[in-house]
């Protein structure tokens, strides 16, 4: 895991330094002598990343289905509707939808990574490990999104306590 740790992070000193296609002949070098160690990390990340959607996924459900929703529909029945929440509710699940997706295609370019041959073709496995890096950085920004309306949503019911 070390090592892998290390290849991470002289690929993202390169990434400052260098544009993508401008990939060092060192660098080439060491992807080639550690190619199979480099793609079984990246299936531990691959196994890794698909347990935290599927728990991240089901605790976003859960929160949309179990409370935000289940509050805005009492709200309405008791004649107390907020506007605010219901656009907090429509944001909530448009931004889990996306999560979803993007998840998803950071999932279909990581499978494509981790079954090219990096020994024979290491630019374009580069290439293709930069592009898995944008879509991954994607879904960090998803759930951080995701987060953020939940906060939101506290502070909005907070608001709403203090006024019934």
């Amino acid at each position: 895991m070390k090592r892998f740790l290390v290849v991470v992070a002289v690929f993202a000193m390169s990434v400052v330094a260098l544009p993508v296609n401008a990939i060092s002949d060192n660098q080439v070098e060491v992807i080639k002598e550690r190619c199979e160690s480099i793609r079984d990390n990246l299936k531990v990340v691959q196994k890794n990343d698909a347990k935290a959607r599927v728990h991240l996924g089901g605790r976003f459900e859960t929160v949309l289905s179990k409370f935000i929703m289940p509050l805005n529909m009492r709200l309405v029945e008791n004649g107390l509707p907020s506007a605010e929440l219901v656009e907090n509710q429509n944001d909530f699940s448009k931004a889990k939808t996306i999560f979803v997706n993007d998840y998803i295609n950071y999932q279909q370019e990581l499978e494509e990574l981790v079954a090219m041959d990096c020994k024979n073709e290491p630019k374009q496995f580069y290439e293709k490990l930069e592009k898995v890096r944008q879509k991954r950085k994607m879904m960090e920004q998803d759930v951080m999104k995701l987060r953020t309306l939940i906060t939101n949503q506290i502070k909005i019911v907070t608001g709403l306590r203090s006024k019934i």
